[in-house]
């Protein structure tokens, strides 16, 4: 009888329900693993259950004794899952805890249906690790549910070996396309999961099969391979440069955040003639030079620079730079709390890395780094933020090109009529004039701030405005202006000499108060400035006079400016090494590009490894090769009824006859082998073969009943014709039964039933 019986089916849900809960696990990344482990584990067990409930068990199940299949009905079984998930997910994930809602109303089946469609886009357009929502987590059950009842059920209802495992391996896809760019590695899930699949199978697998021990020899030879694999794949050329797919790319943003309410650059000037409005408070380090951001004002029509707009769901994890940011100067931790700051806009420190914030709704920009939140920020709002300081070196900012970066350098060249803007034609010009004799483009930024400075004035109570037209009349008439005016002003005409800008609105550190904590009121709003740069990303740059130096660092105050006898001299600063740069009449020639990283002369490491693991497969098949017509000899000898062992031994006599040069490669009758041996091996020999074809003859057509003595006799018989062969002259060369011997027939013996051929 092929497949498992009846027991084994039942016992096949100890590997099918792990199977499934794999594929729960997998979604880790996708939501955090603390969120997914409960909904896992009851999603596995449930449906598990629900079909040992509805089975009866194996003592009643019906069976077709023709077609070997049970023929109980299928509905029972699909609907009662049906209805205990329904349950179970409302009480999980969509529950307030009370009894009354755990019964879902029919309005309520229909969210979570709808849910469950609506999840995989949503996590498609969320920044990883996605929010421990229901409307989301209810895919993860959704997923591990349909695996572990559909493997249950094939398990009980179905002989084939392999098929239970199917759904499990079908679901697992789900987690692995959905998670393309979610952080950390499956491999270990996967792992589990090939060990249940693997148990499914050794649970199932038939006893006419290749013994345990041949698993034992196959088993770490794959495991070995897989490993080798693992570890090369990462180094095979090109997979370091190319990303792997990600459906990300593929899904269009849901529509933005809502941005109501009043622009933070178009409030500059409202806050700076009230400086005294506490805004929030900040405790953990902070430095001379720290700012915070509130928004990146990335796109300008001529009359208003607009916030970015891709703001994509997160639950406080914010993406890497993709800008290849410089190396990080320090990493700081700050606790925040909001006073009377208002809006949507979440202050932090370029580039924030994780924010914790109980009870708000964060979306994040993925470009930027800019946070915000959906639900607005109230008075007595606490977060916490984890972020990574740049460090910029000027020596190498000095000759670095700048970014390609079209949609950063747009500007509207012509008015409603089509003609050219005057204002735009002077604000260029004007840029022109103020870089003159810049060799290279962080040269032409530092210029353009300085140039602003020295022909302008810092005024609290100048105009507002940052249209064409008020910035031609702050160049040109007032030359009086806040941060909005020095900031924007900068943008354009950076733009105007394909500098990619953009402006950023935020304050300063604030002031120091008790503890260590740094109040931050309104009078500390700023904007400045900011120029993408090749292979560094943004770069922060500072115009407005009387507020900092081009890099943001205070200016250097007359008693710093001479060090003290005897004292060693401290390494320029950013703002000091940009004095000098920016005033340098010729930056000079760009230097040499650096020199190509050190290799090893002995080789990338990979290669060594790939040696190793080729020697190894070659070492295991080898193995495998010598000691399966060993194997599989034994397995003839010792297992099955006497009829098997006799068939077996007749099996290796036909082996042994081959090696003495009887023809293979036909098919012989049991009375042409013998006739074969009588007439290649010594007379006492070559007679046993006829008895022992009358044997197998009468086993064939059932005329005889073997008992173990028979069988006992026909492996004795098998050793004397083994023997003897050995001794005969007409043995093939030594090359040749080597050659015989690694074949993979010697191989594929170990995978055939103990009484095959």
């Amino acid at each position: 009888m092929s497949g498992p019986g009846i027991r084994r089916r039942g016992w096949s849900l100890l590997a099918t329900a792990p199977a499934a809960l794999c594929v729960g696990l997998a979604f880790q990344g996708i939501f955090d693993v603390r969120d997914v482990l409960v909904v896992s584990v009851v999603s596995a067990a449930a449906p598990t259950l629900v079909v040992l409930a509805c089975s009866g068990g194996p003592k009643r199940f019906v069976v077709d004794a023709e077609k070997a299949r049970v023929v109980r009905p299928l509905w029972p079984s699909l609907v009662l899952s049906a209805v205990v998930w329904l349950l179970l997910v409302s009480a999980m994930l969509f529950g307030d805890g009370a009894v009354a809602h755990v019964v879902p109303t029919p309005q309520g089946a229909v969210d979570i249906c709808t849910a469950v469609v609506n999840a995989p886009k949503t996590i498609l357009t969320t920044v990883l690790p996605a929010p421990a929502d229901g409307e989301l987590l209810v895919l993860v059950s959704v997923c591990v549910w349909v695996a572990a009842f559909a493997g249950a059920e094939l398990a009980v209802r179905t002989r084939t070996v392999a098929l239970p495992a199917l759904p499990a391996l079908l679901s697992f896809v789900v987690p692995v396309v959905l998670g393309g760019a979610a952080p950390g590695s499956r491999v270990v899930v996967a792992a589990a999961l090939i060990a249940a699949v693997g148990l499914l199978l050794l649970i199932r697998a038939p006893e006419r099969r290749a013994p345990v021990g041949t698993a034992l020899v196959g088993v770490p030879i794959v495991l070995v391979l897989a490993t080798i694999a693992t570890l090369l794949g990462p180094e095979l050329p090109g997979a370091k440069s190319r990303r792997p797919p990600d459906l990300r790319d593929l899904v269009a943003l849901p529509e933005p955040m809502s941005l109501s309410g009043i622009s933070p650059l178009d409030r500059i000037s409202a806050w700076l003639l009230s400086p005294d409005i506490p805004m929030f408070s900040v405790a953990g380090p902070s430095a001379p030079d720290r700012y915070w951001r509130l928004t990146v004002l990335d796109r300008y029509d001529g009359a208003t620079w607009y916030p970015v707009k891709d703001l994509r769901p997160t639950a406080g994890r914010v993406p890497d730079a993709s800008d290849h940011r410089p190396p990080v100067a320090a990493s700081v931790a700050n606790q925040v709390t909001v006073q009377d700051l208002g809006g949507i806009w979440i202050p932090e420190t370029d580039r924030p890395t994780e924010v914790r914030a109980p009870g708000l709704k964060l979306s994040v920009d993925p470009a930027s780094g800019v946070l915000a939140s959906g639900s607005g920020l109230r008075t007595g709002t606490r977060y916490e933020i984890d972020a990574r300081i740049p460090a910029l070196d000027p020596d190498r900012l000095q000759y670095l090109a700048v970014a390609e970066d079209p949609a950063h350098t747009a500007l509207p060249e012509t008015d409603a009529g089509g003609k050219p803007i005057p204002a735009l034609e002077l604000l260029r010009a004007k840029a022109t004039i103020a870089t003159a004799g810049s060799t290279f483009p962080y040269q032409q930024a530092l210029r353009l701030g300085q140039w602003l400075r020295a022909n302008h004035r810092y005024d609290i109570a100048a105009v507002p405005g940052h249209s064409y037209r008020s910035l031609q009349f702050f160049l040109e008439n007032t030359k009086e202006g806040t941060s909005e005016q020095f900031a924007t002003a900068f943008a354009v005409m950076a733009r105007t000499l394909n500098l990619p800008s953009r402006v950023v609105v935020g304050f300063s550190r604030g002031t120091e108060g008790a503890g260590g904590v740094f109040n931050v009121r309104s009078g500390d709003i700023v904007a400045w400035p900011e120029v993408e740069f090749e292979g560094v990303g943004w770069v922060p740059f500072f115009p407005t006079p009387g507020q900092a130096t081009d890099s943001g660092g205070r200016k250097q105050g007359p008693e710093e400016k001479e060090p003290v006898a005897g004292t060693p001299a401290k390494p320029a600063s950013r703002a000091e090494k940009d004095q000098q740069i920016a005033g340098q009449s010729r930056s000079g020639p760009a230097p040499e590009d650096p020199p190509a990283p050190h290799r090893d002369a002995t080789g990338p490491w990979w290669w060594l490894v790939a040696g190793a693991g080729a020697g190894a497969a070659i070492v295991g098949y080898v193995l495998l090769a010598v000691s399966g017509p060993v194997v599989a000899r034994r397995r003839r000898r010792r297992r099955g009824s006497p009829d098997e062992q006799v068939i077996g031994a007749w099996r290796e006599i036909k082996i042994d006859l081959a090696g003495a040069g009887m023809p293979a490669g036909r098919s012989l009758t049991v009375r042409e082998v013998a006739d074969y041996g009588a007439s290649r091996l010594p007379p006492d020999v070559g007679g046993l073969l006829s008895g022992l074809a009358e044997v197998v003859n009468d086993i064939a057509y059932g005329e005889r009943a073997v008992v173990q003595a028979d069988a006992d006799a026909a492996w004795r018989d098998r050793a004397s014709v083994a023997e003897a062969v050995r001794r005969s002259e007409g043995r093939p060369p030594a090359y040749i039964r080597v050659f015989r011997r690694l074949s993979p027939k010697s191989v594929g013996v170990l995978f055939r039933s103990p009484d095959g051929g």
